[in-house]
């Protein structure tokens, strides 16, 4: 909710806020007066102002909304694909003593391979971007015996489903 001086009133989506804007454009077309469609809509005649503006020099493309602006990305893409192919080897494959990659690590390899410098908290959007997500191994105690853990799946585990 948002104060706008005389009431509160919902905070839209984007989704909403594009169609208010459309429906809007549509009032303008057919001669409705610009302060008749803000009254209508409930928005500032600077708005409706604005949104004229776009209508008449873009068409209905004027008033249709736009992906959100954001920082481009340091990495190219190709070499986000590079950076992909390195991390799905595991870690071990880069050299790492373990085959478990953390963001730190995948911060090192960025800088290393490709001389761009990232923050290991903001990677995880960069990966996610990517289709990679975080994943933590499951633990397993260091004397688990692969071999009793099947026997015991193949005999008792079985019986135990029966019943």
């Amino acid at each position: 909710m948002r104060w706008d001086g005389c009431k509160w009133k919902p905070k839209l989506s984007r989704q909403e806020l594009e169609r208010r804007r459309l429906s809007a454009a549509e009032d303008l077309q057919v001669g409705m007066s610009q302060s008749d469609v803000a009254r209508k809509y409930d928005v500032n005649p600077s708005s409706v102002c604005r949104w004229n503006k776009a209508l008449k020099e873009k068409g209905m493309d004027g008033v249709k909304r736009r992906k959100a602006p954001g920082a481009k990305s340091k990495l190219s893409e190709e070499q986000q694909y590079e950076l992909r192919e390195i991390i799905l080897k595991g870690a071990a494959a880069y050299g790492y003593k373990t085959d478990l990659w953390t963001l730190r690590r995948i911060a090192d390899v960025i800088q290393k391979e490709f001389k761009v410098t990232y923050h290991f908290r903001s990677l995880s959007d960069v990966l996610h971007r990517m289709g990679l997500s975080p994943q933590k191994p499951m633990r397993r105690a260091a004397e688990r015996s692969q071999e009793a853990v099947q026997q015991w799946l193949e005999g008792q585990w079985k019986e135990d489903q029966k019943n």
